[in-house]
């Protein structure tokens, strides 16, 4: 019986270890545009960011890896200094929207990056 206590009481410890690591995340697949707001929905919070008002600079990244392959992400700063990630698997979509819509809205808050990719 007090080998059932400890595997529950590690299961506990452990799920409490993953929400506070799910909690603190700014990076998201799941995002939404409307007019010029953004909205990044996280695993337990929701962000939203006013692009005219707090957008200070933003870049467009393709990223390898190894296990994963390619990854497309936007990183965009906000004036406030944080930095928000927002990544998709293909560089078309939901992601191709954002790129344009930054692309027209603040091609002037661009950044530069070693790994900048443009759609050809």
């Amino acid at each position: 019986m007090s080998y059932l206590y400890i595997v529950i009481i590690s299961i506990l410890i452990v799920s409490a270890l993953m929400a506070v690591l799910l909690a603190n995340s700014n990076t998201s697949n799941d995002f939404h545009l409307a007019d010029n707001k953004l909205t990044i929905l996280h695993p337990f919070k929701k962000e939203v960011i006013n692009l005219d008002a707090e957008l200070y600079s933003w870049n467009f990244q393709r990223i390898n890896t190894l296990w994963r392959g390619k990854l497309y992400s936007i990183n965009l700063k906000l004036k406030s200094g944080k930095w928000t990630k927002v990544y998709s698997r293909s560089p078309s979509g939901k992601i191709a929207d954002l790129i344009n819509h930054l692309k027209i809205t603040a091609v002037d808050k661009k950044g530069k990056s070693i790994n900048d990719f443009e759609e050809g």
